[in-house]
């Protein structure tokens, strides 16, 4: 399984089961640790309303910036 790097624009971004991931803050923005084995699950709506889910491997870290989440996963 061949994952890609990921940056995308969102209105909204909801992390799916919530206790699978772990909360930071740095100078980079928020991140947010994956910590379920084999992945852990995000979803992202766009400002077109459009939403898509997403799968990230275990201890990978999503940044959010200000209106854009940076990670690495594949559409779910």
């Amino acid at each position: 399984m061949v994952y890609s790097y990921q940056v995308v624009k969102f209105q909204t971004i909801s992390f799916v089961q919530g206790t699978y991931w772990s909360q930071s803050v740095s100078d980079k923005g928020i991140l947010y640790k994956s910590l379920k084995d084999p992945f852990s699950k995000l979803i992202v709506q766009s400002a077109s309303g459009l939403k898509k889910l997403y799968r990230v491997p275990k201890d990978r870290t999503v940044v959010v910036t200000n209106d854009t989440v940076h990670f690495l996963g594949e559409l779910a």
